[in-house]
């Protein structure tokens, strides 16, 4: 018995020696014939070898040629990638329908508030004076003005020179008129050669009072202003006369000022805010110091920092929405103003300029925020979605199915367009209709690059 035990036990080992020496096959079973189905290299037929047909070996897929490729033609476009059916759906892919449309995007950038370069004045006099006592500043920063409210009043001998020279030229040109009449009156008893004269210095007096006005003009003073004045202090005089005399006469006020007065007002050019005050009661003031500055601060100014691939989807009056950290849940709406004409070398940025509405007033120069620009292409494109967009390395591709099933699909070349937040313009390499893939079109590129070498 325990002979024949030992020798159950060889058999057994010998059958298996046998077995795996087969590759595994039992030894009794019929051969396959050899034929065009046959791997002769790998010994088994085409149909289970996974060295030769690799779809065995991966769950269906694998990559097709359908030509050679020809010159300067991505190589990657005669392949096609072969997915087993359903494979597609268990991997997650998404799918989407090239369509014209038009595009309504948001370019989204950095901004900093300006006041508005139109209403916006660094207020100086026009010639060099003085201020002599704090009661001749009359506004203080913060304040709102008018336009012509006196901001400041400044002392200047060359305002003094002007008014005294206006007001002597207007006393030579009274003169030389009331001689002119004279002699027209006694044209017929004097020469012609006196009328002449007479004529001749009323109308060179009239010249000088006329450069005289041009020259307060030019100071920002008002020649009619200047010779009120004078006529009111010289009724002032009489009235005073009269009163010493006895009489009574009508109280006539005193003019602000002496019509010769040194002094100057310095006024604000328009209705606005005054953001900076740096007038000082004994420092001197000329046209290269200003004194104050006003704002009219209804409307702010932004300075937006576009990327230049974005500039060319950028116009005027396109609307824009202004937001800053310091002020949550407020929006500031607004317009493009102006589009710069130059990149920065260093940042790759355009300065854009947007007109905005201060609400509320809460808006201050130099605030920091974002700002979206709403873009509105009213022409409709052929747009595919950014993240169907693959690259190969050489070429800019996304994946067309071409079967119902969504078994096959095949790489196109894209030329784009405009870049938009979420999509491109398709110049060339879709048709509407085509539908592309965009949650696993990676994978697909993964499969082509893989097959560029064994697809046949």
């Amino acid at each position: 018995m325990r002979h024949a035990a030992t020798i159950a036990v060889f058999a057994v080992l010998a059958g298996l020696f046998a077995f795996a020496a087969n590759d595994w096959r039992v030894p009794w079973r019929k051969a396959p014939a050899r034929g065009p189905e046959w791997c002769a290299a790998h010994e088994k037929p085409l149909a289970e070898c996974e060295r030769c047909n690799p779809a065995l070996a991966r769950g269906g897929t694998f990559v097709t040629r359908e030509r050679e490729p020809e010159k300067d033609e991505c190589p990657n476009l005669v392949l096609r990638v072969n997915l087993a059916p359903g494979a597609a759906e268990r991997a997650g892919f998404d799918y989407h329908v090239v369509r014209k449309a038009t595009a309504d995007e948001r370019i989204r950038a950095n901004a900093e508030t300006r006041f508005p370069p139109d209403k916006y004045a660094r207020v100086a006099p026009r010639v060099a004076g003085i201020i002599r006592d704090v009661k001749d500043i009359k506004v203080t920063l913060g304040q709102e003005v008018t336009r012509g409210q006196v901001l400041a009043v400044l002392e200047s001998a060359d305002v003094g020179r002007a008014k005294a020279d206006y007001l002597q030229a207007l006393a030579v040109l009274d003169i030389r008129r009331q001689v002119y009449e004279s002699e027209k009156t006694l044209a017929r008893i004097t020469s012609g050669r006196d009328l002449l004269a007479a004529e001749v210095a009323f109308k060179e007096a009239a010249l000088v009072v006329k450069r005289a006005e041009q020259t307060l003009s030019s100071l920002g003073l008002s020649a009619a202003r200047v010779a009120f004045n004078e006529i009111v202090l010289v009724l002032k005089r009489a009235e005073q006369a009269l009163t010493a005399l006895g009489f009574r006469a009508v109280l006539i006020a005193a003019p602000a000022e002496p019509s010769a007065s040194p002094l100057m007002d310095v006024v604000a050019p328009f209705d606005g805010t005054v953001v900076s005050a740096s007038a000082v009661p004994g420092e001197s003031a000329g046209p290269d110091k200003p004194l104050f500055a006003v704002a009219d601060m209804a409307r702010m100014w932004l300075s937006v920092d576009v990327y230049e691939g974005d500039l060319a989807r950028v116009r005027r009056d396109q609307r824009v929405s202004f937001t800053v950290d310091g002020l949550p849940g407020r929006r500031f709406p607004g317009r493009v103003a102006a589009v710069g004409a130059e990149v920065d070398d260093r940042t790759r940025t355009a300065r854009v300029y947007a007109d905005i509405k201060n609400v509320d007033g809460l808006l201050r120069g130099n605030m920091f925020g974002r700002v979206e620009i709403r873009v509105e292409d009213p022409e409709p494109r052929l747009l595919v979605p950014k993240s169907a967009l693959q690259s190969d390395g050489e070429c800019a591709i996304v994946f067309v199915s071409l079967t119902r099933g969504r078994t096959v699909f095949k790489p196109h070349r894209l030329e784009l367009g405009a870049a938009y937040e979420h999509a491109y313009e398709v110049r060339r390499g879709l048709a509407e209709g085509d539908e592309v893939v965009t949650t696993g079109s990676f994978l697909l590129k993964t499969e082509i690059l893989r097959g560029q070498m064994g697809a046949g």
